[in-house]
């Protein structure tokens, strides 16, 4: 019975182990929770968490700065390593929800990275294949909200400020467990911006969508990418957007086979490697990939490119014109079978290339053929060479044999690793006479020592060089080792040489111990030239003496010319330096057009002493004075001491900068750096400018620092609050206000010019960051004139904004004579190494918006010939690129006018209707009236009948805006051109204008309705055609623009001339056009219709009038005929040859003697036997043969005889000659007149007059000859 009581608790005895039970899982749980309570919500359990992580997984990961809690946690830096792989995460800082883990899911709100550097390091292991996975599902369902990541560096990208290679990451993505959604990644990195989104299905075959956006840095704009299909096979296309250059990419993929690109072609143009890296040269390339797997499943196909922009490399291009290739691509290897690459015109490189990708082994032959070296340095002298490139070699072993030859050229060389030495065997470079030998080797073991010896013999740099003749002989040595720190000894021996036309010789031996370290001696003589260098540089002391005498730099001929001499000592160490210093020169010139004259500096620094005197008296760049004056001078202690510096620049600006401060103590390898203070900065000329206080520099080799720096600039004020630069980043901040726009420039007004304010921050370092501000605070900006006209400006304002790898801008201009304008404009930015650019090839975004009231404002910048009015509305959108912008919009004005005050035109009633185009605006119509003036004789025009009362203009066409070509036509139609006293045109027709490549070409087709010349006034002052002004300021100077003309000129039915006694019609036709030297050429001819030359009161009918133009304008052939009709006998004048050389004569019908033929043309009669006629007579005579206009017979005898007057008239009464006389006078002199009278008609010797004027009312006249005598005469004048 006991033995059963014992086996069988009691009811209560099981109540009692139940509540243990219980009490024992409740302490239990209590304990779980208040440990997870612990772990979660404090920060000793995070770091027991911490701990636990690296005691278990030290060898691979390590967390260390743990704060926070589990919840929100901050670890400064994690740790991951493996063979390969070395990844450090920097500042995590990570906002989750732990409670989310018991619903299987993980919430993350936010995870944020300050960095991460990733260190991969490739192994030699055979990759196979990796097989496709079974599932991508995750046991639990992940939300990530928000992760940032600020930089990514790639492979020991350690440095403090290196530029990431990634930037600005930000990630979001969620998933249940099967369906993964990318919802946003975006990153920046120095070539392109890029967003993207993606989906993935966790189930075999895992089809996935994905689109990528990128801005693309260069001319590609911006990209677009689709992915498509799934993990099995992928489809990737990507394009990118107009009006950028070209860029396609379709490719077929399937990752997880052996050979995992199925199909890719690729098509990209205009490609700069400048766009994308700022040390590449220049190139426009175009690129063409067509690859596809063949049957036996191996990829091949070609790749072409071109470059459509060659350049040598020291102009900073490619050289290479075109790369073509076939390509075959195997698991285990890459084939180029027929490699083809054209350099310059005529050089080619071809050869086959490959690469075995599991044993690692290169192989490449290339014959070079007919390779002009000039064709890719231009400093290079010409040569055609042609030969061998042999490269082979795997990990342990390579050789490269080079052999290139011409007739008198030739470079063999013979390079090769093996194990652990690499050893140039031969090199040989060989021209004519000149040869340059050498070999050397080098260890890779631990300390890798090298050996390098070289040869000079005979040496002409000018056989490979674009330089002066030399002849070197030469020997160099050189040894040492690479590692812990580079050192080794350097020989040279100059022997009997020559530089040019100078003896040269010289010798060193300078030993290198680690960087920055070094002793020995160099001497080097050349002509007259002497340099002399010895001492030595370690870490603790210094002992340099450097001499240089070089009385005639141009004898080196290295683009110097002048005189330099110089003297250097330095000895102690950068904490105790005793320097002197003295340096002076007459004339020196330098490379690049540059020149300085009267230079002198001379330094002292010992100990703590420092004195510094520098004078320049001129420095010319490209023939202009840059610099008319420099002294600086700088004395005190190391640590204190002030510095000036005064010059004067071109455009007489006087420079004034001050400065008072001291160099730091620094140690031996450390920059130097001085700190102070600017106490004085001043400028004048049109934008004066006058440091207000003391400011904060600091300067060294590594940074610039400027802080709380104010000053006056042109009657305003600016204070710069931080300028701080360093080789990585910068950063500046300031504001500026009351800032007279160009105040120097003259006024005539005593208004308030216009004055700015603004404020400007820019912080550059992984992201270019800031924005401008630039507005007007009061004022008024004036157009130049006689009268300055003020714009009405009531709103001046450009703001740029830098943020997210962009510049924005905004403009807005608010003017009561002009009207609204606005403006703005995106552009990415671009980065290169530690600058900011805009390339050329940037996608452009921006809108031009403008409603201009009145033109009448801008008539002050037109001139005072042409003025305009009207309104004008232009709407514009600007995309593209900055090297092929892309415009749309409309451009409309209404209420035009146009007059050219001189030319009597008035172009009124205008309407415009214009659009954009790309790079082009589109003239739809421009239409103008001009009203019809009444002619200056309606008597010629009383059966004129105008169409209506105003004349049209009319043009339709293009006007290229980014240096496109530029087309107009235009219509007239019964259009004034020109309306004045003494001319009256009205014409019709069509032309054309084009401008194409800086030349003006102008064709058409006019035909005149109505025209008028009359003569025009004479007595007008001007200047004879060969005077020329000089001294004219470039402003006012035309520019001569080459100019094609074709016109056609119809002169219609009524057109009309009345000009020097010539009234008529005038018809025919014209051909303008000009030839190769600017001057104009006519063909056609002008014939006179029912016209009458009126002369002596008579009028003489123009039987033939006949102007034939055959090439220059100032001399059409002639062939006139005019005579008197209606009498017994018609005589007239005939004239022929050329406006030139006219050839005058009298004509008749019948014919009878010349005398009788004047006496019918001027008195309708015969002569008068008495010879009462003669004096008319004689003067028509000279008329005829002379001409009305001055320059006739008889002017052209008195200039070729020097005479003053040559007449003919009656004699007077009281002379002892009689009837006509002959004139020949010349003024001696202000007072005195000499003259010779003789009789036409009768045989006598004449009379020779003094005539002298005492005063000017006492003449005396002396005469001699036919009657002698002295006559006093004295002139009395009534009114």
């Amino acid at each position: 019975m006991t033995n059963q009581q014992t086996e069988n608790p009691s009811p209560i005895q099981h109540a009692r182990q139940y509540r243990k039970l219980a009490g024992s899982l409740f302490l239990l749980l209590t304990l779980m929770i208040t440990a997870g309570y612990w772990l979660l919500h404090s920060q000793s359990g995070l770091r027991w968490i911490a701990a636990a992580v690296n005691r278990w997984h030290g060898a691979t990961i390590e967390l260390t700065g743990v704060h926070g809690t589990l919840q929100d946690l901050h670890i400064e830096n994690i740790q991951f390593r493996n063979d390969d792989l070395k990844l450090t995460l920097h500042n995590l800082r990570i906002d989750w929800n732990p409670a989310q883990l018991l619903h299987r899911r993980i919430s993350i709100n936010r995870l944020a990275l300050a960095a991460i550097h990733i260190d991969h390091h490739t192994t030699e292991t055979e990759s196979s294949p990796k097989s496709a996975p079974e599932s991508l599902q995750l046991p639990f369902g992940l939300s990530l909200a928000a992760m940032t990541v600020d930089a990514i560096h790639f492979n020991a990208a350690t440095l403090e400020n290196a530029t990431p290679a990634i930037s600005g990451l930000a990630l979001a993505l969620d998933s249940d467990g099967r369906h993964h959604r990318l919802t946003q990644l975006n990153f920046a990195t120095p070539w392109t911006t890029v967003r993207s989104q993606a989906e993935l299905d966790g189930n075999a075959p895992f089809a996935l969508s994905a689109r990528i956006d990128a801005t693309a840095a260069g001319s590609w704009g911006d990209i677009e990418a689709i992915i498509s299909g799934n993990l099995q096979q992928l489809s990737v296309q990507a394009v990118n957007k107009p009006p950028a250059a070209k860029m396609e990419l379709q490719a077929q993929l399937q990752p997880f086979t052996a050979n995992p690109i199925i199909h890719l072609n690729v098509i990209a143009e205009q490609w700069n490697p400048a766009d994308f890296l700022a040390a590449a040269p220049q190139a426009k390339l175009s690129l063409s990939v067509q690859l596809a797997q063949n049957e036996v499943r191996q990829l091949a196909g070609t790749v072409h490119i071109e470059n459509h922009a060659t350049a040598p490399l020291d102009h900073n291009g490619v050289p290479v014109s075109t790369i073509h290739t076939h390509v075959l691509v195997t698991p285990e290897l890459l084939i180029l079978p027929d490699f083809h690459t054209q350099l310059g015109k005529n050089g080619t490189v071809r050869g086959k290339l490959a690469w075995d990708r599991n044993r690692h082994v290169l192989t490449a032959n290339l014959a070079v053929e007919q390779l002009d070296p000039r064709q890719i340095d231009s400093r290079l002298q010409t040569a055609a060479i042609s030969g061998n490139i042999a490269l082979s070699g795997d990990t342990r072993k390579q050789s490269a044999r080079i052999d290139l030859r011409d007739r008198s050229l030739r470079l063999t060389a013979d390079m090769a690793r093996s194990g652990d030495q690499f050893e140039l065997e031969r090199f040989n470079l060989q021209r004519n006479q000149s040869r340059l030998t050498g070999q050397g080797r080098l260890r890779l073991t631990e300390e890798q020592p090298f050996e390098l010896s070289g040869q000079l013999v005979r040496f002409n740099s000018a056989d490979f060089m674009q330089t002066v003749d030399s002849d070197l002989n030469a020997t160099l040595q050189l040894s040492g080792h690479l590692t812990p720190e580079v050192t080794g000894t350097l020989k040279y021996a100059i022997g009997k040489s020559r530089l040019a036309k100078s003896p040269v010789s010289g010798s060193g031996e300078i030993a290198l111990i680690g960087i920055g370290r070094f002793s020995g001696k160099a001497e080097l003589l050349a002509g007259s030239n002497q340099i002399h260098a010895q001492g030595r540089i370690d870490d603790s002391q210094h002992d340099v003496q450097l001499t240089v005498n070089a009385p005639a730099l141009a004898q080196l001929g290295l683009g110097l010319s002048g005189d330099l001499h110089t003297q250097l000592t330095f000895r102690g160490s950068i904490e105790a330096p005793d320097l002197d210093w003295k340096l002076t020169s007459q004339r020196l010139g330098l490379p690049g057009k540059q020149r300085l004259s009267g230079v002198s500096a001379s330094a002292r620094w010992h100990k703590d002493t420092v004195a510094l005197n520098i004078a320049v008296d001129t420095y010319h760049a490209h023939e202009q004075a840059t610099i008319k004056q420099l002294i600086a001078t700088l004395d005190g202690k190391t640590d204190h001491h002030h510095l000036t510096v005064k010059a004067d620049l071109n455009q007489d600006i006087a420079f004034r900068l001050a400065a008072n401060g001291g160099l730091s103590h620094v140690k031996s390898g450390q920059p130097l750096q001085w700190h102070g203070q600017l106490t004085e900065l001043s400028t004048t000329g049109n934008m004066p400018i006058q440091l207000l206080a003391p400011a904060a520099l600091t300067v060294s080799t590594a940074s610039f620092s400027l802080e709380h720096a104010s000053l006056s600039i042109s009657s305003g004020s600016a204070r710069i609050e931080q300028l701080h630069w360093t080789p990585q980043s910068w950063k500046t901040r300031g504001n500026f206000s009351g800032i007279a726009l160009l105040p120097g420039a003259p006024q005539r007004t005593q208004s308030i010019p216009l004055q700015l304010g603004g404020r400007w921050h820019f912080d550059s370092a992984a992201h270019l960051t800031g924005e401008l501000l630039i507005h007007r605070e009061r004022g008024d900006w004036y157009l130049p004139g006689d009268l300055p006209q003020p714009l009405g400006l009531q709103k001046l304002q450009l703001q740029a904004t830098a943020a997210q790898g962009k510049l924005s801008g905004q403009f807005e201009l608010n003017s009561t004579a002009l009207g609204i304008a606005t403006a703005d404009m995106t552009l990415p930015l671009q980065q290169t190494q530690s600058q900011w650019s805009i390339s050329r090839g940037s996608s452009l975004q921006g809108n031009i918006r403008a409603a201009i009231t009145s033109l009448k404002s801008l008539n002050p910048l037109l001139g005072g010939n042409l003025h305009s009015d009207g309104e004008l509305r232009i709407e514009a959108g600007i995309h593209g690129t900055l090297q092929q912008p892309d415009i749309s919009g409309k451009v409309s004005g209404t209420g035009l006018s146009l007059a050219l005050l001189e030319q009597g035109i008035r172009l009124q009633q205008g309407t415009l209707d214009a659009h954009f185009q790309q790079a082009d605006l589109h003239i739809d119509r421009l239409h103008f009236t001009s009203p019809h003036a009444p002619p200056p004789d309606k008597r010629l025009f009383r059966e004129l009948a105008l169409k209506s009362e105003a004349g049209s203009l009319t043009v339709a066409g293009k006007i290229g805006l980014a240096g496109n070509p530029s087309q107009l036509d235009f219509t007239i139609d019964q259009l004034p051109l020109a309306h004045k006293t003494d001319y009256w045109i009205a014409a019709s027709g069509t032309g054309a204008t084009r401008w194409q490549k800086d030349r003006l070409s102008i064709s058409g087709d006019l035909r005149a309705d109505a025209g008028l010349i009359m003569q025009p006034p004479e007595g007008r002052p001007g200047l004879p055609d060969d005077i020329v002004l000089v001294n004219t300021s470039a402003s006012q100077r035309s520019q001569k623009v080459p100019l094609h003309l074709d016109m056609a000129l119809n002169l219609g039915e009524k057109f009309y001339i009345r000009a020097s006694g010539l009234e008529g019609r005038l018809s025919g036709q014209l051909q303008v056009r000009n030839d190769n030297q600017q001057q104009l050429k006519l063909t056609g001819t002008i014939a006179a219709q029912d016209a009458a030359f009126k002369a002596y009161g008579q009028n003489l009918t123009v039987k033939r009038g006949i102007v034939s133009f055959q090439g220059p304008l100032d001399d059409p052939n002639l062939n006139v005929l005019a005579v008197r009709e209606g009498l017994a006998v018609e005589a007239g004048v005939e004239i022929a040859g050329s406006v030139r050389h006219p050839r005058v004569k009298l004509v008749s019908t019948p014919d009878v003697p010349d005398t009788e033929k004047l006496s019918w043309i001027v008195l309708g009669r015969k002569p008068d036997t008495s010879g009462l006629d003669t004096s008319v007579l004689l003067s028509a005579a000279g008329s005829i043969l002379g001409g009305q206009s001055g320059n006739g017979i008889t002017d052209r005898i008195t200039e070729a005889l020097g005479v003053d007057e040559i007449t003919f008239k009656q004699a007077g009464v009281g002379s002892s000659l009689s009837g006509q006389i002959g004139v020949i006078g010349k003024r001696i002199s202000s007072r005195a007149y000499l003259s010779y009278e003789r009789s036409l008609t009768a045989t006598t010797m004449g009379i020779t007059k003094l005539t002298y004027n005492l005063t000017p009312k006492v003449t005396v006249v002396t005469q001699a000859g036919e009657d002698s005598a002295i006559d006093l005469f004295y002139t009395i004048q009534f009114d």
